[in-house]
């Protein structure tokens, strides 16, 4: 006999279990089913956890700034204690290098809009704010077998946009653990080392009615809730929902790694997030005295599309190794090259225009946080909530397809439409097509 909750969620990770906390705080009896061994062990594990707010809609402004202050109140939003203690956020402030002017302009105008503090910041303010950097200019970015890579540089970049309350979540994977505790405070369940084989629905298969797990059970819930990470567009398949939404997501490969700071600097102590698409890069502090460093995506970097997750490579390589840390070295001319490797690889689940995707879907009482891994773990706090409140609002009627639904953030008091994360959205023209993961 299958068990019988309110609520089945797909996944675990910060997303899943937030989802999760959110639901159950509501009253909704839930449970999370994940093929990993605890909460936050899939790509949720792998995520720079950056928290930035540097977007080129207003709309996606408004939620990472919401969202920022649900990290700044996080042990009083659980709501519980934890004895693994609590994740926490650093706040080191960011710095985009100001290399696109157009891009620089519209993340100004919005932040402007939604009251983010910020400053332009001159050559000489970037100086005495992160001494090691330098702004010689040599984009576009190239990859270290083009002649262009190893050119002297063609000028000097203009300074860059300063947001002060940037930063990152010191451990993303205990953030997930404490929001599956809090959930499991709330009475939620959840379900481990087991994988969803079957969307179940009902006889003329216009609603959802649960899932069929690989260990030959059933849940039955009228609500299902796709938060798979990578493998979300595995789910939407097995819920018959190909090619029924604009929006599609796909898991891609990426590499991160980490470096010692340079001699002299403690970047771990004053170091900032730095964008830098003059390089195809971005590097925050990171544990340790270190830096975690990431590419921004650049088209000479190509895309690692996976079509198969189990066949993923989950080892970081020599040859993206060599161009991230050689691309580090010319923008911090003091960190030289190390030859030790260390980070490491995951997929993200990208979306047409690298945003997230929260919606209901075409099957009744099946729903989709989607897109997020990489460019959304600042928002998993806000868009968990703002989740809940869409299931609970189209399962008691409310049509959002035609009607957005629109949620008053919690924090900032700000009217956050859910119909700009859409399925049936317009891609954005103005996305930079970098998750900053």
């Amino acid at each position: 006999m299958a068990d019988t909750y309110d609520a089945v969620i797909i996944g675990a990770g910060v997303f899943g279990s937030g989802i999760a906390y959110e639901l159950s705080r509501r009253g909704i009896k839930t449970c999370n089913v994940d093929m990993f061994g605890s909460a936050g062990h899939g790509s949720t594990s792998s995520s720079g956890a950056i928290i930035r707010f540097n977007y080129s809609t207003v709309p996606g402004v408004q939620i990472a700034w919401e969202g920022n202050h649900y990290w700044e109140d996080f042990e009083n939003y659980l709501e519980t204690t934890d004895e693994l203690g609590h994740a926490r956020k650093v706040t080191t402030g960011s710095l985009f290098l100001r290399t696109h002017e157009d891009f620089h302009q519209l993340y100004v105008r919005c932040m402007a809009a939604v009251g983010v503090p910020h400053e332009e910041w001159s050559p000489e303010q970037v100086a005495a704010g992160l001494p090691p950097l330098s702004l010689e200019a040599y984009g576009p970015p190239t990859t270290d077998d083009d002649e262009r890579f190893w050119a002297e540089p063609h000028g000097m970049i203009p300074g860059a946009l300063y947001t002060p309350d940037a930063g990152h979540i010191s451990d993303p994977q205990l953030a997930a653990q404490n929001l599956h505790t809090a959930a499991k405070a709330k009475g939620g369940e959840f379900r481990f080392n087991t994988t969803v084989t079957e969307i179940l629905t009902t006889a003329d298969g216009s609603a959802v009615r649960g899932v069929a797990l690989s260990d030959g059970s059933e849940i039955h819930a009228p609500i299902v809730v796709n938060v798979g990470g990578p493998f979300s567009n595995e789910l939407n398949a097995l819920a018959g929902l190909d090619g029924t939404e604009a929006i599609t997501t796909k898991p891609m490969r990426h590499e991160v790694h980490v470096a010692a700071s340079p001699e002299g600097f403690n970047y771990e102590e004053h170091g900032m997030m730095v964008a830098d698409l003059d390089n195809g890069m971005y590097f925050r502090p990171e544990a340790g005295n270190q830096i975690f460093i990431g590419s921004t995506d650049p088209e000479c970097d190509g895309q690692e599309w996976v079509d198969d997750m189990s066949t993923l490579n989950r080892e970081i390589t020599e040859a993206r190794w060599n161009l991230q840390t050689m691309r580090l070295a010319k923008r911090i001319p003091t960190f030289g090259v190390p030859h030790q490797k260390k980070g490491l690889a995951d997929a993200y689940d990208v979306s047409s225009d690298w945003g997230p995707i929260y919606d209901r879907t075409d099957l009744d009482g099946f729903f989709a946080a989607r897109g997020t891994s990489g460019n959304q773990f600042k928002n998993a706090c806000v868009g968990s909530n703002l989740m809940a409140e869409l299931i609970t609002a189209v399962s008691n009627g409310h049509d959002h397809d035609n009607d957005p639904l629109v949620v008053t953030g919690r924090y900032t008091g700000a009217e956050l439409n859910m119909g700009e994360f859409s399925r049936n959205r317009s891609i954005n023209p103005d996305s930079t097509g970098t998750v900053l993961g």
